[in-house]
């Protein structure tokens, strides 16, 4: 959930920054969501913004999302810390933190007294500068080693195949600074269809290929979305103060990710061998910046290339 869509930064990798407006939720209806997602089986939450530690009843909303919730993941860049500092997160909770800040980073920041996991994402693309990523990433590694990871992941927003070779080289470069500091604990997350990744040299990670219906994404002004890259607003979840029927939230759901997989068949994966058995996209070849030219060019699937 986008619990507000106010934010503090500017940070050129955004996924939301052209889909938000200035949005905060209502804490009644917040936990209206909460209770609704929980009842369907839902059991983990993000909450997202924005910046969430910028909505003025962050507090409450993250004891309520642990409330209907078994884990909760926080996505901040904590340049709001008061709020922040009072957060209790059980051990089973995530706080994922803005890399471009972690030079404003202290101990109190990474509610380190507190349970739960620390993790600094680092996003990356062809124009990152992996030294000073290092310098500011490095030194909370090597002195909260135990209780920070470090997550690298692709910046959706950029033509991941025209830059595809930068990118690769700064992703394994990045991977063995980090490693190389002691006591480190580095995770590449690859995010990336299998045409890109197949025959190429890239760190350790667990093949997640495809994308399913199984999450959604709810902005601040309640519309429901498909996911962060596919942000189109779909349809309100309320008419009037009632939610909407769980089974017509599917039906918005299933149709925007056929519309997905339309555009990425369209364009490229109905010639890929793998298409719905190891991948279906991964939603980056929807993506308008990508021509089926980048893709023939840069992959190593075969059948895919260009005769």
């Amino acid at each position: 959930m986008w619990v507000t869509e106010g934010c503090n930064a500017s940070c050129h990798f955004c996924l939301n920054a052209k889909a938000r407006g200035m949005s905060s939720m209502e804490i009644e209806r917040f936990q209206k969501l909460c209770e609704y997602f929980s009842f369907h089986r839902f059991d983990k939450i993000a909450i997202m913004g924005g910046e969430p530690t910028l909505h003025p009843d962050f507090n409450s909303i993250m004891h309520i999302a642990q409330e209907f919730f078994d884990q909760v993941y926080l996505f901040t860049n904590a340049l709001e810390s008061e709020r922040l500092l009072l957060y209790e997160p059980r051990n089973q909770d995530v706080i994922v933190y803005n890399s471009l800040f972690a030079d404003k980073l202290s101990e109190d920041k990474l509610l380190l007294s507190k349970p739960g996991k620390r993790v600094m994402d680092v996003v990356i693309d062809s124009t990152s500068d992996n030294k000073s990523i290092t310098s500011d990433v490095g030194p909370l590694i090597n002195e909260f080693g135990e209780r920070v990871e470090a997550q690298i992941v692709i910046n959706n927003n950029c033509n991941v195949f025209s830059e595809k070779d930068v990118i690769v080289q700064k992703i394994n470069e990045l991977y063995d600074l980090l490693s190389s500091i002691k006591g480190s604990k580095v995770a590449f997350s690859c995010n990336v269809p299998l045409c890109f990744t197949e025959g190429t040299q890239l760190p350790p990670f667990t093949d997640n290929f495809v994308c399913s219906p199984n999450a959604v994404l709810i902005d601040a002004d309640y519309n429901l979305r498909f996911c962060n890259i596919y942000s189109e607003q779909l349809v309100n979840m309320f008419r009037n103060d009632a939610i909407i029927p769980f089974a017509v939230l599917k039906n918005y759901i299933r149709l925007a990710y056929e519309k997905m997989q339309v555009e990425c068949l369209s364009k490229l994966c109905r010639d890929c061998l793998y298409y719905d058995l190891k991948c279906n996209g991964k939603c980056f070849i929807g993506q308008t910046s990508i021509s089926r030219k980048d893709v023939e060019k840069n992959t190593n699937l075969l059948w895919l290339k260009k005769q």
